[in-house]
């Protein structure tokens, strides 16, 4: 593949579809679908909507809590980072 100047990669992402649950920072619940993962974030979809910046909790069926922040979201979808429990 032929980079670009400037050009920043990032992770190869696995294609998933899990079933998981979102809890926000005001206490609500939502059901959300993880679509790719890598060990850096993932992506959620929803019938909801997210914020950029959004501070989540994961709970993922066999991994527990995860902590994340959105980084990007789209009517339907958002794009999660996994962060650590001091950036939350």
């Amino acid at each position: 593949m032929h980079r670009v100047h400037d050009w920043v990669g990032r992770k190869d992402r696995h294609p998933t579809a899990v079933d998981a649950v979102v809890q926000r920072a005001d206490g609500t619940v939502t059901p959300v679908k993880l679509t790719n993962c890598t060990e850096e974030g993932c992506r959620l979809e929803s019938d909801e909507n997210f914020r950029i910046g959004e501070q989540l909790s994961i709970a993922i069926p066999r991994m527990g809590q995860i902590r994340a922040q959105v980084r990007w979201a789209l009517p339907g979808s958002a794009g999660a980072k996994f962060v650590s429990e001091s950036d939350f």
